[in-house]
């Protein structure tokens, strides 16, 4: 990382600017509130050693940094985690602070030489923090054998004994996992995230794990398996019993509803067959791009949001807020940025879905109809005409999952032709769309009048 044009001349405005706020630090207490835009940035305002400085604090030195200031100084850590990719821009902010305290402690320049070596030791800084970790996310999977361990890209469903047998126990141990109902999940998503910062890296490792959660999803929702008791347990799980209590004129009574947990071990053998499949290798891909993702956006991103988007709509109960998820997952695989103003918008996302379907499961009409259906209820919802806690049936006539989760399994493979790594992918994907309804033949006017 270098400091660019912009940044050399950022760093010496900061410069000026905590020049000048000293001289009035020392000579009004209140001309020096006024600098600041916020009590925050008032608050944020002293610029010292950090603890691992290695000076007493009898030692240290203050400096000053303005609201004006501040905001540069914000404007050069972003300019560097673009090329970064492996810190927050807050984390950024912090090894800037720490370097340019030392800078101006030690009395360097601000010329072009200075600041190159300012942001120089910034970069340096980084790289000693950053590092591999391995995170255990708890995960409940269902009738998967103690002794097996799935393989999903470059993670991995594991028994949770294996892994909670090496942790200390301490008064962590018991806030966390003493104290959590031992029957709520019986396995470990195990996750390993490249190098990058603690809070960049925790991050990263609770999307992939949403990402896995939306893959299993997916492949429980095409084999017809009603999955209800797979979760990772940082997200609202349903369980086997719910129950209320309800009473009217003095009376009170138990309502709710029970569900015997489906033996899903046929599951686990079947998702680790497709995972062998060119189709697996496409979900490897897009972990891979999930654990170590980039600035630089690529067509794989709008598959791995469409999984997100699909496994949170599997945990929401309220079937009216599904549509909305469901509809926004098959909108990333199939509607343009150029589009999204455009009139023809809704006819554009019912031929693309139906057609992207059609390819390898046919009934074009009848997808074509369901995706109209699906996307006005969505836009009832969306642009207001409808409320969705108004709502208390969606009366489709059809499972909403049927038609989204083919529609993203068809685009992986699409995508997968295109190339997964393309950028400025817009003319291709849509030329795609064009080639793919050509190819199925699709009969619009048809379907419009029937």
């Amino acid at each position: 990382m270098s400091a660019t044009n912009e940044d050399i001349k950022d760093l010496n405005i900061i410069f000026e600017e905590i020049k000048n706020l000293r001289d009035i630090f020392n000579r009004s207490h209140e001309l020096y509130k006024k600098e600041f835009d916020s009590d925050i940035e008032l608050m944020t305002a002293v610029l010292q050693s950090p603890q691992n400085a290695g000076e007493t604090i009898e030692n240290q030195v203050q400096f000053f940094l303005s609201s004006k200031a501040q905001r540069k100084l914000h404007a050069i850590a972003k300019r560097q985690c673009l090329s970064l990719e492996n810190i927050t821009v807050n984390e950024c902010i912090y090894e800037v602070r720490y370097a340019l305290y030392l800078h101006l402690k030690n009395n360097r320049s601000f010329d072009d030489s200075g600041c190159k070596k300012l942001m120089s030791k910034v970069h340096k800084n980084i790289d000693k923090k950053v590092q591999d970790i391995t995170y255990f996310f708890p995960f409940n999977a269902p009738s998967l054998n103690p002794e097996k361990e799935i393989q999903i890209g470059g993670t991995k469903i594991i028994h949770k004994d294996s892994i909670y047998a090496k942790v200390k126990d301490d008064s962590y141990y018991d806030l966390f996992i003493k104290n959590n109902n031992p029957d709520s999940f019986n396995c470990l998503l195990s996750i390993t995230i490249p190098k990058c910062s603690d809070k960049m890296s925790v991050s990263r490792a609770q999307n992939v794990a949403a990402l896995i959660y939306g893959i299993i999803k997916v492949f429980t929702t095409s084999y017809r398996m009603k999955a209800s008791q797979v979760n990772l347990m940082n997200n609202p799980t349903k369980n086997n019993i719910n129950h209320y209590i309800a009473s009217t004129h003095g009376e009170y009574w138990i309502g709710g509803s029970y569900s015997f947990g489906e033996d899903l071990q046929d599951f686990w053998n079947f998702f680790e067959e497709d995972l062998e499949t060119d189709l697996g290798l496409i979900i490897k891909k897009l972990i891979l791009r999930a654990a170590s993702p980039t600035n630089k956006e690529c067509l794989a991103d709008r598959l791995i949001d469409a999984f997100y988007w699909f496994g949170d709509a599997s945990r929401d109960n309220n079937s009216s807020a599904q549509v909305v998820k469901l509809v926004t997952a098959m909108e990333r695989l199939v509607t343009m940025k150029n589009e999204e103003e455009n009139k023809g918008i809704t006819e554009n996302f019912c031929r693309r879905v139906s057609c992207l379907i059609a390819i390898y499961r046919g009934e074009i009409d009848k997808r074509y109809n369901e995706a109209k259906k699906l996307y006005k209820l969505r836009s009832n919802f969306v642009h207001g005409s409808q409320s969705i806690y108004k709502t208390y049936d969606t009366e489709l006539g059809f499972d909403p999952f049927e038609l989204a989760y083919p529609a993203i399994l068809s685009a992986c493979i699409g995508f997968y032709k295109l190339g997964l790594d393309l950028n400025s992918y817009e003319k291709k994907l849509k030329n795609m769309y064009s080639e793919i309804c050509e190819d199925e033949q699709y009969k619009i006017n048809k379907v419009m009048n029937s």
